[in-house]
């Protein structure tokens, strides 16, 4: 409060007033030195180029070592999903309908990951079929047959054990956290899917809600390569061609199929023909449900309500395209040429390419002229996309792949790797440890360092990231990856791209940090309903880099 006099006499201030702007100034100066050395753990991250420009002088005018305030843990939990206060929960149950080939298990299994990875949930995927291949093994098409009352009860015998199982997974929640259960059948029936809307509703209580996905396709499998793995394999087995009994099987349900009937049991349009499947499955326009026709060129949803049966609505959206299968669809990673951070060993930053990393800069572009932009099997050009983050050692990575335009199946011209830069894309930003090395965070920030090794996930570093916030803003391009029809090049960053590949293959989240993508390498990865094709091709097999000080980014 000491404020000089010739101040005092220069603004015609008199005690009182002099008093008052220098407690002012005071207050304003104890909010700035609180608003510089706090965040709090929940705020959301700055984006792109604004965090990067951030400065952290102020932490080098201490003359003793700062005492930062430790990250609490999060754990990112919906609260549309569960209430930790009240124990009241949102226990969600998704039924697959359709006839067998059309990709049910594949979204399925996709969708279940997509719940845990991005959500946090505890979901799992009940799938009938596989108990059945568990116990029997393949089963050709005579196994079938409506008319053979002991195949009938077999199947059954599995489908009733599989629902129980399912209901039990249900009943063991812990009061506090949601579970998302999905039973993977055909469920062809208007009398199959009510047993399974009641046993749901019985053993678990009316709050669950259940949610039928209906999977509609015209068409059928053409090959072996069309159908699951594990079924091309067993089928093979028996001898014969595996894609004709399978399609034989096809046509056994396809007499019995009733699709789920959104048609009032009595209508105001006398025009209305009311059938015998109408009026049995008349309660069904009561239900919830999504149905998915021809790939997703139709898409009818019914009381779906709520935060999270809402993200479950727009991802199935998406993912039920199917592309991964039904086309040569690709998905290729890359981290950026080597930088001169990655030289010196300091994590972040935005600097640009060495030598080494301009080397492998147009070695990539070779490659994507070679493999990427073209028909594995033909060689004739294909459309394809490329993707970057915002900053420049991505961009200048990417900068030497060609684009060409060339017409695409629909008779429109394509662009093909036409850039677009993402900040969603960008590293995980280090905070007030951005461009240091880990030598020098153990040395200047040991308590943050061993906060990091313990929970490498949710640590989140000093007004900084953690792998939490990443996996948030990775969301809407796993969409985005799925809507598209076309294979996909991301050049990134390696904290970003241990997401994506943990992702697509079915790893839990907390084993996603640990991974490893090396510079000059390209990973390629094609989904499967059961899991995910992965190669790794090295494009600098004469080039030895040393350690990029990545490792534990």
């Amino acid at each position: 409060l000491n404020c000089p006099r010739p101040l005092e006499l220069a603004m015609g201030l008199d005690d009182r007033q002099t008093v008052a702007l220098a407690a002012v100034a005071a207050l304003g100066a104890l909010a700035t030195a609180y608003l510089l050395g706090q965040q709090s753990p929940n705020s959301a991250p700055r984006s792109g180029s604004q965090r990067r420009k951030m400065s952290f002088g102020y932490l080098d005018d201490k003359p003793a070592k700062p005492v930062l305030q430790v990250p609490q843990k999060q754990v990112f939990r919906h609260p549309a999903m569960s209430d930790d206060h009240t124990g009241t929960t949102e226990t969600t149950c998704l039924v697959m309908v359709g006839m067998p080939g059309r990709g049910k298990t594949a979204i399925a299994n996709r969708t279940a990951q997509y719940l845990r990875f991005f959500h946090g949930l505890d979901c799992e995927n009940f799938s009938v079929a596989q108990r059945r291949r568990e116990a029997l093994g393949y089963m050709d098409e005579t196994y079938y047959d409506e008319t053979n009352a002991e195949m009938v009860a077999e199947r059954k015998k599995f489908y009733h054990e599989t629902l129980e199982v399912m209901a039990s997974y249900l009943r063991q929640g812990d009061g506090a956290t949601a579970r998302v259960a999905i039973f993977d059948a055909s469920n062809h029936t208007v009398d199959r899917r009510k047993e399974i809307h009641d046993k749901v509703k019985e053993s678990v209580g009316s709050s669950v809600t259940v949610i039928f996905v209906e999977v509609i396709a015209t068409d059928t499998i053409n090959d072996e390569t069309q159908m699951s793995s594990e079924d091309a394999k067993g089928a093979a087995a028996l001898g014969g061609t595996a894609a004709d009994d399978f399609r034989k099987r096809v046509e056994r349900f396809r007499t019995q199929y009733e699709p789920v009937d959104d048609t009032p049991a009595y209508s105001d349009d006398p025009k209305q023909v009311q059938g015998e499947a109408t009026l049995r499955g008349a309660h069904e326009a009561d239900y919830s449900y999504i149905k998915l026709s021809d790939y997703g060129t139709k898409i009818v949803l019914n009381n779906i309500r709520g935060y999270m049966p809402g993200r479950i609505a727009q991802y199935l959206c998406n993912v039920c395209r199917n592309h991964w299968s039904r086309s040569q669809k690709r998905l290729h990673l890359s981290r950026h040429g080597q930088s001169e951070y990655n030289r010196q060993g300091r994590i972040g930053g935005d600097t640009i390419l060495t030598e080494a990393g301009e080397r492998y800069a147009l070695a990539l572009a070779q490659y994507a002229d070679d493999f990427i932009k073209r028909h594995p099997d033909s060689g004739h050009p294909i459309p394809c996309r490329l993707w970057t983050s915002t900053l420049k050692r991505t961009v200048l990575t990417a900068r030497h792949i060609r684009r060409e335009t060339i017409m695409g199946e629909d008779g429109f011209p394509f662009t093909q790797m036409k850039l677009r830069q993402w900040s969603n894309l960008d590293e995980i930003f280090a905070g007030a440890c951005d461009g240091m090395t880990y030598e020098e965070i153990t040395e200047q920030f040991a308590r943050e360092a061993e906060c990091r090794r313990n929970d490498k996930l949710c640590y989140r570093y000093p007004r900084g990231e953690s792998y939490l916030d990443v996996i948030q803003r990775l969301e809407p391009l796993v969409h985005e990856i799925e809507r598209h029809r076309e294979s996909l090049l991301i050049v990134g960053h390696q904290g970003v791209l241990r997401m994506l590949l943990a992702f697509y293959n079915f790893l839990p989240r907390d084993k996603a940090p640990h991974l490893e993508l090396k510079l000059n390498h390209v990973t390629t990865l094609r989904p499967t309903a059961h899991g995910c094709d992965c190669v790794t091709e090295n494009l600098m097999k004469d080039l030895t880099l040393g350690d990029d000080g990545q490792k534990q980014m």
